[in-house]
């Protein structure tokens, strides 16, 4: 599954499919720079603590991470 559909449909706060646009795209772009799962876990949960005051935990957050690294190598050349 492509890094951009792990992303929507994941409603990580309970606020509803959809409602987290411009913070999935801050993920989307930190994913291009990022390529460690402690990396892409903090920068996903900073985005979201900055963005709604609170976050997941982090073992969710953690195998968001994961599945976005796998998702993104399995595109690369």
């Amino acid at each position: 599954m492509r890094a951009e559909d792990l992303l929507l449909a994941w409603d990580p706060l309970g606020y509803g499919l959809g409602s987290y646009g411009p913070e999935f795209d801050d993920i989307a772009l930190a994913l291009i720079h990022i390529d460690t799962i402690d990396e892409l876990d903090e920068a996903v949960r900073r985005i979201l603590t900055d963005a709604f005051g609170d976050c997941p935990s982090e073992s969710e957050t953690r195998a968001m991470a994961e599945r976005l690294l796998a998702s993104s190598e399995a595109c690369q050349l």
